[in-house]
């Protein structure tokens, strides 16, 4: 089928509800305090798109429909001074699809934190945000090295699994497991000593053991006795098959530059296909 020429198509109007939606009215841009609409209701900011609408235009890629490039993905919400800035042709080896990216997933993210907080007053938190599941793994592969090596179906089952499991976790719970993987990757250790753990959190025993209840509640990790005297540690589970799916996650945004939030809250999970 031959590609439809290549056009300018405005967003639609819920695109840029959306956009707005998660801007906090103010630039995209880091540390940029411009307002996108002023007390009287002027419109300040402009749409942005991060591959360019048209041939020629900047960061502009052949191969993205001409409905990719007005989706929701492809554009933030800047100032005009930063608008122009960003598009300035000598300025686009600065301004890259990368830098961009982050860009919008930083700030966006601020502000859909803020959404599932007022979520969270009304609704169980757990259902604000419905999971992607991965199909092929084909970025993970990539990115672990492990496409020839890895059996597809059973990973995709066990991932599956795992990202059923956090969709029900509270929102709190998974803040806490992700810091606890965070400690124990810059350790490179499976488990940490709850003493540690204590010390490390500033956390009283009851509050540790209240968190690892729930987590062992949605089989996703526990404390438990360890070998020395009255000791004990706490675990974050491996997925069956794989290895620990809370570090995977770390790991994966570090080396693709995607934003744990949009693991850890969004759920969305097919971008490990890619």
């Amino acid at each position: 089928m031959a590609k439809k020429t290549v056009e300018r198509i405005n967003p639609t109007p819920s695109t840029v509800k959306k956009l707005f939606a998660y801007s906090g009215n103010q630039c995209a841009v880091p540390d940029c305090q411009e307002q996108l609409v002023d007390a009287s209701g002027a419109m300040l900011g402009k749409v942005a798109h991060i591959c360019a609408a048209e041939k020629g235009g900047p960061r502009f890629d052949v191969d993205m429909s001409n409905e990719d490039r007005r989706a929701f993905e492809n554009l933030l919400l800047v100032c005009g001074k930063h608008h122009d800035i960003i598009d300035h042709q000598p300025n686009v080896t600065t301004y890259t699809v990368e830098v961009l990216r982050k860009y919008k997933a930083d700030h966006e993210d601020r502000f859909k934190r803020a959404e599932l907080q007022l979520i969270a007053q009304i609704t169980d938190t757990t259902q604000a945000r419905l999971p992607t599941y991965p199909e092929t793994l084909k970025r993970f592969g990539e990115v672990f090295d492990v496409t020839d090596s890895m059996n597809l179906d059973e990973e995709v089952a066990g991932l599956t699994t795992f990202i059923d499991r956090l969709k029900e976790l509270p929102l709190e719970e998974r803040a806490f497991a992700i810091k606890l993987a965070e400690r124990m990757r810059r350790r490179d250790v499976d488990d940490l000593p709850a003493e540690d753990v204590v010390g490390a959190f500033n956390l009283g025993k009851t509050r540790l053991r209240q968190h690892m209840t729930l987590l062992e509640h949605h089989l996703l990790g526990d404390i438990t006795e360890g070998h020395g005297y009255q000791q004990y540690i706490v675990r974050l589970w491996d997925r069956d098959p794989g290895g620990n799916p809370w570090i995977e996650m770390l790991e994966f945004c570090e080396k693709t530059g995607i934003t744990i939030d949009s693991l850890l809250y969004d759920l969305n999970f097919a971008q490990y296909d890619g």
